[in-house]
């Protein structure tokens, strides 16, 4: 018997320790066909379909064990609600939705008429809305109920909630100028998030900050998460962006489209600046790591892959806001990082599934 059949989980103990990052993966596949969306070549238009195809597969594919889970072992999923650090997790899912949502509204005539792609990005859009303020009211309350959660469990996981009331409005915003009848909702609901998710970052921020500072670094399986500190930043860079041309386009609201072209190109180049130090900031991070302590493979590697999309898709609405060439090298730097950060978690996943050993109990 080969050491991968002896440790090869049975199917009823697959979804008892199906653990709530898997959506991560989807959310670091399917945010390379907005990364890779500034460059020029035939090629790109091909292999972001190929990478939204295997996003939706790999979705529906993750969906089915995540959803039996809820009915063949809900105490495990009490679990994950409770815990300090997977329960931060349970979000995943709905920004997943929200993310292929933007694939289509990026790439609209690539599988359907724009039309069509669009209403059906709108949809995705509200159903990932939902679930993502439905995570929050079901995860937070229990969170703060809690006795148990100390200030060592903190780590940039913590972030996933403000990123995803974040992108919302990513996706809000311009489906506010697809469909001005529903005005109100994608805007109003955008507005709102952005809110939201701006406090949330800072708030939580300042915990997480409080925690590298006065404790050690969390242990090696969460050292990835440190890259999710880029995501917040990366995002708002974004919503800035899609806001900018909204307004141009023309609102209800009746503001300056010119003041608040200004106010968001000052935004773009501020927020991105912090994006970059942040990406920078992780890269030490791990290095420290690699110095000190070992890097087994953990699911939380997925957690390289989005932010590096989200400060690819970032830096290029700078290059493009400013046209400054020392922005558009940088681009590269993190396509770069991106692809290479895709492939290995990619191979050292596919290992792992192969083997047993993502199948393990998360905690």
């Amino acid at each position: 018997m080969t050491e991968a059949t002896a440790k090869r989980p049975r199917p009823d103990e697959m979804i008892e320790h199906f653990n709530p990052a898997w959506f991560a993966a989807v959310m670091g596949t399917a945010v390379v066909p907005l990364a890779i969306s500034f460059l020029a070549g035939a090629w790109v238009r091909a292999m972001a379909a190929a990478f939204i195809i295997v996003s939706v597969l790999m979705f529906v594919a993750i969906l089915i064990p995540w959803t039996l889970r809820f009915f063949l072992h809900l105490d495990a999923v009490r679990d994950d609600l409770h815990h300090p650090i997977a329960a931060s997790f349970i979000p995943t899912m709905p920004i997943a939705i929200v993310v292929i949502s933007l694939d289509l509204l990026k790439y609209p005539d690539l599988f359907f008429a724009p039309s069509t792609s669009r209403s059906v990005a709108f949809w995705m859009w509200m159903v990932g809305s939902f679930g993502i303020y439905a995570a929050a009211f079901i995860v937070l309350p229990r969170i703060y109920r809690s006795e148990k959660i100390e200030l060592s469990h903190a780590n940039f996981g913590w972030f996933i909630p403000p990123v995803a009331k974040l992108l919302v409005p990513v996706a809000g915003f311009e489906l506010a100028m697809y469909f001005p009848s529903r005005f109100e909702l994608t805007f109003g609901l955008s507005i709102v998030s952005l809110g939201i998710g701006l406090f949330l970052f800072l708030l939580v921020g300042a915990l997480v900050y409080h925690r590298y500072v006065l404790e050690g670094l969390p242990v090696s399986k969460f050292a990835a998460t440190s890259f999710i500190a880029i995501a917040p930043p990366a995002i708002i860079v974004v919503v800035l962006f899609k806001m900018m041309h909204l307004f141009q386009a023309g609102t209800p609201l009746g503001l300056d489209a010119d003041a608040i072209e200004a106010i968001s190109v000052l935004g773009i180049l501020a927020v991105w600046g912090f994006a970059a130090w942040t990406f920078a900031m992780a890269v030490v991070i791990i290095i420290s790591y690699m110095r000190h302590f070992d890097l087994p493979y953990a699911l939380s590697w997925w957690a390289y892959t989005f932010p590096l999309g989200a400060l690819a898709v970032a830096t290029g609405v700078a290059w493009k806001t400013t046209g400054m060439g020392s922005i558009h090298a940088f681009y590269f730097i993190v396509i770069a990082a991106l692809g290479a950060a895709w492939s290995v978690v990619a191979i050292r996943t596919g290992h792992a599934i192969w083997t047993g050993k993502v199948f393990e109990s998360p905690h």
